[in-house]
């Protein structure tokens, strides 16, 4: 049985239901798309879930109380990064969701890359106006637990002069400005160098991870 769940706020009601969260990863991702993973370290993909999951989560990522975000040595250090983020777990409805499909989408890259995946994990991030994410990459200080990373985009009606774009070198050293469109998932080797331009107004997304190490049940 499908599990479904109310998000509310004063304003809206919103009901999540996991179908709204399933993707046919087999038909949405090429051999095209694996190539250029493979390859070049990188895709996009548009349009990726329907409307009701994006507006849940577009919701659930504005009910969420932010905590400041810290670097893996735990120091808040603003002048590298400025978002705000809330770890999603279980109490997450639509993120929950969300990570299941990823779940699937890692089984995938499992099976035709053999990337050596066990699970997954995310946060939604809010970038305030004037902030952003100096170069880094998800694997610091030589660690390589993170194989492939994601970033799904939240903001309806955002356009280039918003700022906020992921900048990404590729395997080939080619440096790509990927504008934050709604519904769009960004997905790389979690080794590329990459930023997170300044943005000119808040912006939302979920930052995900698809790891290669054991799950260690999440305590916040």
């Amino acid at each position: 049985m499908l599990k479904s769940a109310k998000i509310k706020d004063s304003a809206l009601e919103i009901t999540a239901n996991q179908a709204d969260f399933w993707v046919d990863w087999d038909e949405v991702i090429s051999e095209q798309h694996l190539d250029k993973l493979a390859n070049n370290g990188w895709i996009v993909l548009d349009d990726v879930f329907s409307n009701q999951a994006l507006t849940a989560l577009q919701e659930e990522s504005g009910f969420i109380r932010y905590r400041a975000a810290s670097l893996t040595s735990g120091i808040r250090q603003s002048q590298i990064r400025g978002d705000n983020i809330r770890w999603i777990t279980k109490d997450c409805v639509a993120g929950s969701y969300y990570l299941q499909s990823i779940d699937e989408l890692a089984a995938l890259f499992n099976r035709d890359l053999f990337a050596g995946i066990r699970h997954s994990e995310a946060h939604f991030a809010c970038y305030p106006a004037g902030f952003g994410y100096q170069w880094h990459s998800d694997n610091p200080l030589g660690r390589d637990e993170r194989v492939i990373s994601a970033v799904f985009y939240l903001n309806d009606d955002w356009t280039a002069a918003d700022g906020g774009a992921l900048e990404v070198v590729d395997l080939q050293n080619r440096l790509h400005c990927l504008t934050p469109l709604a519904n769009r998932l960004v997905i790389f080797d979690s080794n590329l160098q990459h930023q997170v331009a300044i943005a000119h107004k808040k912006r939302y997304s979920i930052a995900t991870w698809m790891r290669r190490d054991t799950l260690v049940p999440f305590v916040e």
